[in-house]
């Protein structure tokens, strides 16, 4: 897992990269609060996600709530899309449908 910062403080990307699972959630959970509190606004890139489990899926959701509009998922890896695709069933919550219908990854990648 690898998170990196682009841009400045105005305009800041978070940059997921490799596996988004629970084997590396301490190290995402302490760089992600860490960013939190020195950005007021973030773009997170979850394009070079290769990898994602329950706890990826979980801290997307926290990082949406917690944000609320000074968050933006701007792109997805197919990974990602899969295992959202995979968590929004009729019998599921819909507290990730709010994230899906939020974003269009396929036109946020390509802009």
């Amino acid at each position: 897992m690898n998170i990196s910062i682009v841009g400045s403080d105005s305009d800041c990307r978070l940059v997921f990269e490799g596996a988004m699972t629970h084997e590396f959630s301490r190290q995402m959970e302490d760089r992600v609060i860490d960013l939190m509190r020195r950005h007021h606004c973030l773009k997170i890139d979850l394009s070079g996600v290769d990898e994602i489990d329950l706890f990826g899926l979980h801290l997307i959701g926290v990082l949406q709530n917690l944000g609320g509009r000074s968050v933006d998922i701007v792109a997805a890896s197919p990974a990602v899309e899969r295992a959202l695709s995979r968590m929004l069933t009729p019998s599921r919550g819909t507290s990730l449908g709010r994230f899906v219908r939020r974003q269009d990854f396929r036109h946020a990648a390509a802009a």
